[in-house]
């Protein structure tokens, strides 16, 4: 389940649910407001109606482009983000916080992630520990991810 709320000038909708519920909503919210006018409409609209799509064998994403597609900044999310990042694109299933905070600097994130964070997210069954220092994702880290 997906949320999601968008202004333009005086209109403005917020939308929580499945993908194809959304996508028929704004939909007719475009229709409604007729953004035809505006310059930078219609680029905000095809963004937001058409899915990222991950291209095989095309260039991997950045990790502040990967980081920025998924629309948290939190801590805990960070941690998911960059994990997800890791075994999708760097073929890590296990990763260490050393990793984590070294993506984290490739995007250029002004600190490190705080290794309570880590603590927190091993707590809320989001991350799994294996030997001293190295994490994975569990399966309902990965229904989060999915769903952001």
């Amino acid at each position: 389940m997906s949320k999601i709320r968008i202004r333009h000038g005086d209109n403005e909708i917020e939308l929580e649910g499945s993908a194809d519920f959304m996508k028929k909503h704004l939909e007719q919210f475009y229709q409604k407001i007729s953004v035809s006018s505006i310059l930078i409409a219609p680029k905000i609209k095809q963004e937001i109606l058409e899915p990222i799509t991950k291209t095989s064998g095309g260039k991997k994403p950045t990790p502040a482009e990967f980081f920025k597609s998924k629309g948290k900044t939190d801590g805990i999310s960070q941690i998911l983000i960059f994990g997800k990042y890791l075994e999708e694109f760097e073929g890590l299933s296990e990763f260490s916080i050393q990793d984590v905070n070294r993506l984290a600097k490739d995007a250029k994130f002004p600190k490190d992630v705080h290794p309570q964070y880590f603590a927190n997210a091993v707590k809320q069954g989001l991350l799994r520990i294996h030997g001293r220092s190295k994490y994975s994702l569990t399966l309902s880290a990965e229904e989060i991810l999915a769903a952001m």
